[in-house]
């Protein structure tokens, strides 16, 4: 097993040595050739495959594949972007670009796939980072209300779009999230929030997918996530709450929870590494 010991900055140039871009229907996809297990990454809400490139380059002996969900970075919209809408497009990619050996969704990528698995997606394990198990919309923190409002807004025709794409919400949003101390690290979390937080088709899909990541759980689906199963939390995630992730390990029947310390909900940024050692062994394991 090779796993990378090196900043995420640099994994994430390891990463884009190796890419291919070799767009499937529709969908931007990126390929990472590798000579061991084939795995589908499938990135969080507002992003595009660069959130998850870090990791992916930390897996260098693997057949990585990106997509860019639809309606966000180089992937145009759906009709519809809800959770069905979102696990039909995945059911049909996944199918047509596999097989694969794992796939693997992080935040909003989970509800993705678990909607997948739902709509008869094959029963491959399952790898979900940072997995949203408790509905936004129900949650009564000032952090919710402030989203929920800033989404609301972002509907007006006027300034819409413009506020959408604000810099300095983004900004601010990277800053509430990040948790690492290191100097080098938020420099790189702010920079990939700045450049692909705002890729998006159009306000419309961005609203649309609010509202199902805010709506949705993974714990709707744990009847048809009966694959093995690799939960992978941050111990002080807001988004994700670390007793949510525990409720989710005790309702699957194959799960192990793997929970990273001193880290909220960007593992994938900074804790790439320990990421991607947790994916080598699980899939080294099955």
């Amino acid at each position: 097993m090779t796993v990378l010991k090196t900043p995420p900055s640099q994994l994430f140039e390891l990463a884009a040595s190796r890419q291919q871009r070799i767009d499937v229907s529709n969908t931007a996809t990126w390929f990472f050739p590798g000579s061991k297990s084939r795995i589908l990454f499938v990135h969080g809400f507002r992003g595009d495959h660069h959130g998850l490139q870090a990791i992916i380059g930390a897996l260098p002996d693997h057949t990585c594949v990106a997509p860019d969900l639809p309606g966000f970075g180089s992937t145009g919209p759906m009709a519809t972007h809800d959770l069905a809408s979102y696990g039909r497009w995945l059911h049909e990619f996944a199918t047509e670009t596999g097989p694969y050996d794992a796939i693997v969704g992080h935040s909003f990528g989970s509800l993705v796939v678990a909607s997948a698995v739902s709509q008869g997606l094959n029963q491959l394990p399952v790898v979900l980072i940072n997995p949203i198990t408790t509905r936004a919309s129900s949650q009564k923190s000032l952090a919710n209300k402030l989203a929920t409002a800033y989404y609301r807004a972002g509907q007006n025709r006027i300034i819409g779009n413009w506020l959408l794409s604000s810099g300095l919400v983004t900004r601010a949003m990277s800053i509430g999230l990040v948790k690492s101390k290191k100097l080098g690290v938020r420099r790189f979390v702010h920079d990939q929030h700045a450049k692909y937080f705002s890729n998006f088709a159009s306000a419309e899909s961005v609203i649309q997918g609010f509202h199902a990541a805010s709506t949705g759980s993974v714990m709707d689906y744990v009847q048809f996530l009966n694959s093995k199963t690799l939960l992978i939390a941050g111990e002080q995630d807001l988004v994700a709450p670390i007793l949510a992730q525990y409720e989710l390990e005790a309702a699957l029947p194959e799960a192990e929870l793997v929970v990273l310390a001193k880290v909220g909900h960007l593992t994938h940024y900074e804790c790439a590494e320990e990421v991607a050692n947790s994916i080598s062994k699980f899939l080294e394991d099955k």
